[in-house]
């Protein structure tokens, strides 16, 4: 019974064919941001105290949780990828550009939309930014062009300051898989490789604080982005000829931990190919495939979009609501009345707009439906 109710959530994919273990790796994703977020509200609310030294290993795990953003980011190089990947390296069928492009439209922008026009009013009346000061970078937003026009983190969403990254991938994806998909193996591999490092060595150099307009594009994180591509080129040509086995446990497990451990420097230079690692291991690990095909972790997986939409509005409230409660005090008792008490909230309204909002959008007809009933409605009415 438990297995069908997760089963009815499932994430719907324009292909027809789901892969668990990619929205298992989105939960990893998604999880590891609100873990962050978690962390950081409660070092706001405790007075930017920390109870841990800089160099212990709580600390540095705490502090390197928004890498699940560059994780989401590969995740989206290895799903745009693998359908190029499929026409390009197996003669599979031919991309229509329109229809991918319209499935981007139809598929994330409704959600986006909703989100942000629920929020504009809030950031006015909570907030107190005046209406005139708000709209332009609301009209900024819904284009994704908040980054090059104000240099920013978004002032009606900040986390959407990563879609809009993504946006820019979702142009540049059938390019980039024209300049590297119709080589030779060892030729489209290399230069995969070569680029990767090339924006690595870039984005280790790159200081994120304070926010450029660099920094927020998609030239500072376009290694991820190309270890996916590089992800769905082995997706299709090297893991069906991979067994599964433990090794790739012994293999994986201390890569996933090395992504959220190691330094920022070092990040900078080995995240990607560690993700390209870690990935793999998630498909043909027995233990880690297990995790990431178990029904709850893909389907909360599968909201990710939903969630990390909703999740930030959310924790102010819970955070507000959990500063009233005098009892809960420091950084460690403010982080664990976030996980109890927001983090359940959050995944319960992220579920709630998953499946009112988001879900429905899935479905590529949608646009086709919705017109459909409404020229019912229309002339119901009329003849009435």
């Amino acid at each position: 019974m438990e297995w069908k109710i997760w089963m009815s959530l499932r994430r719907v994919t324009s292909s027809g064919r789901y892969i668990p273990e990619i929205d298992g790796l989105r939960f990893v994703a998604i999880m590891s941001v609100l873990f962050y977020h978690l962390g950081m509200m409660s070092l706001m609310g405790c007075g930017l105290c920390f109870p841990l030294p800089p160099t212990t290993l709580g600390r540095a795990i705490v502090f390197h949780l928004d890498r699940g953003v560059p994780v989401f980011f590969a995740i989206s190089g290895l799903v745009l990828g693998l359908p190029f990947a499929e026409q390009y390296l197996a003669g599979g069928r031919t991309v229509n550009l329109k229809a991918y492009f319209l499935r981007r439209i139809t598929r994330l922008e409704p959600p986006y939309i909703v989100n942000l026009l629920m929020r504009f009013p809030l950031v006015v009346a909570v907030k107190h930014v005046p209406f005139e000061t708000a709209l332009p970078h609301l009209l900024a937003s819904l284009v994704y062009l908040h980054w090059l026009v104000y240099g920013v983190y978004p002032t009606i969403h900040p986390p959407s300051w990563s879609l809009e990254i993504e946006v820019q991938f979702y142009i540049l994806a059938p390019l980039l898989a024209l300049l590297f998909f119709p080589r030779r193996a060892w030729l489209r591999r290399i230069g995969l490789l070569a680029a990767i490092i090339a924006f690595g060595i870039v984005r280790a150099h790159t200081p994120l604080s304070p926010e450029t307009r660099f920094n927020l594009s998609l030239g500072c994180f376009a290694q991820y982005f190309l270890a996916g591509l590089l992800m769905a080129d082995g997706f299709l040509t090297v893991l069906p000829r991979i067994r599964s086995s433990l090794l790739w446990d012994a293999v994986g497990i201390p890569l996933w931990f090395g992504v959220f451990f190691v330094g920022d420097r070092a990040a900078g230079y080995f995240m990607p190919l560690m993700l390209f690692g870690a990935f793999l291991a998630a498909f043909r690990g027995r233990l880690l495939n297990r995790f990431f095909c178990n029904p709850f972790v893909a389907t909360v997986g599968g909201m990710c979009y939903s969630i990390y939409l909703t999740h930030s509005l959310v924790l102010q409230a819970c955070y507000a609501a959990i500063a009233k409660l005098h009892f809960v005090q420091g950084y460690n008792g403010l982080y664990a009345a976030g996980v109890l008490i927001a983090l359940p909230i959050i995944l319960l309204v992220g579920t709630v707009f998953y499946v009112l909002i988001e879900r429905p959008c899935m479905d590529r007809n949608w646009p086709k439906k919705l017109g459909q009933y409404a020229r019912e409605r229309f002339a119901v009415g009329a003849a009435s």
